[in-house]
């Protein structure tokens, strides 16, 4: 039902009508939106799993196969190794972090006179 709204002259009419969502089509619209949005959401899913798949395939054709990737997961995950690795970068973190006073002498080079 319209609405009559008189201005302050009387020979000024203006009429509104309140618009429904369903009238000018957004509704539907929302809908295939929201939907849209959930099929990119499963997609980016569904990359996201074979691209995580596809790398530990990559690294186990780095080591030679199904079977060396397994070694190379069974040393990774030995204490001897994790131990040697730790002291490893203990000492390179050690060289990094000596200040350098101790210089060698420098060599002179002496140019003949003539």
């Amino acid at each position: 039902m319209p609405a009559k709204k008189i201005a302050k002259s009387s020979s000024v009419v203006v009429e509104t009508k309140k618009m429904s969502w369903d009238c000018c089509g957004m509704k539907p619209c929302h809908k295939i939106k929201g939907l849209l949005i959930i099929i990119l959401l499963l997609i980016n899913v569904i990359l996201s799993v074979c691209v995580l798949c596809r790398q530990t395939k990559i690294e186990a054709d780095r080591v030679g196969g199904r079977s060396n990737y397994q070694l190379v997961q069974q040393i990774y995950h030995s204490k001897a190794f994790q131990t040697q690795q730790k002291a490893q970068l203990e000492q390179a973190l050690q060289q990094l972090n000596t200040p350098a006073t101790t210089q060698t002498a420098q060599p002179q080079v002496q140019l003949p006179t003539k």
